[in-house]
């Protein structure tokens, strides 16, 4: 059978950068106004002043002439001829209150944001052959890619663990079985990890909790007092797994909530009275303990109950009841897409913007100048940073090499650039399981384009049929599942 048509087919439908430009739209339509949300009212050390922001805006690539007169017409060619970064300005509807009167309401322009050429706010967007080459663009070109100083610039897919999942790791040399998650809220990455000791103890680690916290001494300051409640939140049917619940039980010498938060507090607020103890030990548990479960004092006992899920795979992998994790798995990974990096940036450039902000605030009313929204806002505080990050390809999270020089070679050059992705893993070390070819690589990635040296087999190429799908947002699916029924036993 001849398949050569059925591909050809396929082509004519689909776009090789299709999967970037969808996740950069989802970025703009979606994750844009959800980092807004989570900064909506900006209160500086002056506690007079406020400032609240709503509704943004990004439009097509427009410029600025030496002359001041703007133009909309900015399109691809001329910002490669002329050396211009391809971005958009993003507008906010910000207001200004002073002692609760309202001072300035003003859609003022706070930054750019490069644009991904072909994608909803770019002007080659459902553009017909004759109109692209009237622009001076190749109708062949399928976009999925930025222009920043004149040069073209391809964001690299970025290979990570998956966030949310549990994860039981191998026995070290100790003979210590550690169960983990990425717990993820906005832009906060938690790690907390369960480690089971040689002698079946249990313990638990997270950002700014104290080293070795016993599991259950955790569990009483979510509010779990009697063993009956610890038991119940260990979901099981072998003897091994009762057995170690009964032993570390033996082993809590602190008996009530009260105490279980005063030993969290005497770590994260040494020397401090009783009551500031305790309140920061509340808040380092409900901010920083698996803040994807929620963030509040409602959420404690959901979080022990997820704690005995972890800690229950533990014992079972130490009985050999459980197998380990495989982390080379693909199902246990998650690719972030040009949208999902861009999101990652954006949100560190706003983050200094509002810092920014505060301090214009706090200038102005010091020097008693008069204050309104012209200003305090600085766009260079966005623009600086996101330019500055696609241009050398240093992003958060000392990740280095995640934009990259289009090579316009030849054509399959920028095909292999915009479908290549790239391993966090440290490329002087040997790893030889994460370098291998996996047998869930099969249909997704190609198992020969990766190049030779430090960097063979943790930079791969997707599949030219394979399509990554964008993030879905999960009480769509938690409602659709309802509503068909499905029941939790």
């Amino acid at each position: 059978m001849d398949t050569w048509p059925l591909i050809e087919s396929f082509f004519r439908g689909k776009s090789i950068a299709e999967q970037e430009i969808k996740s950069f739209n989802q970025f703009v339509d979606e994750k844009l106004p959800q980092i807004v949300n989570e900064n909506q009212v900006i209160v500086p050390k002056i506690e007079e002043v406020r400032v609240e922001i709503d509704n943004i805006q990004v439009l097509k690539p427009r410029i600025v002439e030496a002359d001041g007169s703007p133009r909309t017409d900015f399109w691809p060619m001329e910002a490669r001829i002329r050396n211009m970064t391809y971005a958009g300005p993003i507008y906010l509807d910000m207001k200004l209150f002073r002692r609760d009167i309202e001072q300035d309401v003003k859609t003022t322009y706070v930054g750019d944001l490069p644009i991904m050429l072909k994608s909803k706010k770019c002007w080659l967007y459902g553009k017909s052959e004759e109109e692209l080459v009237e622009m001076g663009e190749d109708p062949a070109d399928f976009g999925g890619y930025f222009i920043i100083n004149g040069s073209e610039k391809a964001l690299m897919t970025q290979e990570v663990l998956c966030s949310d999942r549990v994860m039981v790791s191998e026995k070290n040399a100790a003979g210590d079985i550690v169960v983990e998650v990425i717990s993820t809220s906005g832009a906060f990455k938690g790690r907390v990890r369960i480690t089971r000791k040689a002698n079946g103890m249990l313990y638990v680690n997270f950002p700014s909790s104290p080293k070795k916290l016993k599991l259950f001494v955790l569990m009483k300051a979510l509010g779990m007092d009697t063993l009956e409640e610890i038991r119940s939140a260990f979901t099981y049917s072998e003897a091994e797994v009762e057995n170690d619940v009964l032993l570390n039980w033996e082993n809590t010498e602190i008996m009530s909530e009260k105490e279980a938060l005063d030993k969290i507090g005497r770590s994260v607020a040494p020397g401090q009275v009783i009551d500031y103890r305790l309140r920061r030990a509340q808040e380092v548990i409900d901010g920083f303990l698996l803040p994807h479960i929620g963030q509040s004092k409602a959420d404690r006992l959901a979080k022990a109950f997820y704690l005995g899920m972890m800690a229950t795979k533990a014992i079972e992998t130490a009985y050999a009841l459980r197998e380990e994790d495989d982390k080379d798995h693909y199902a246990n990974k998650r690719l972030e897409l040009s949208g999902k990096l861009m999101e990652h940036l954006f949100r560190y450039a706003f983050k200094y913007f509002i810092k920014d902000l505060k301090f214009q605030i706090d200038r102005t009313v010091t020097r008693r100048r008069k204050l309104n929204i012209s200003t305090i806002v600085r766009p260079d505080a966005i623009t600086e940073r996101i330019r500055f990050a696609m241009a050398t390809g240093n992003w958060i999270g000392r990740a280095t090499g995640v934009s990259k020089f289009m090579d316009r070679v030849n054509y399959l050059s920028p095909l292999t650039d915009i479908r290549k992705v790239k391993s966090p893993l440290n490329k002087n070390r040997e790893l030889y399981e994460a370098r291998d070819v996996h047998g869930t690589h099969w249909g997704r990635f190609c198992p020969i384009e990766t190049p030779d040296g430090p960097q063979c087999g943790l930079v791969k190429n997707l599949a030219l049929l394979s399509r990554v799908t964008t993030e879905y947002p999960e009480e769509v699916v938690e409602k659709l599942l309802k509503e068909k029924g499905v029941r939790l036993e």
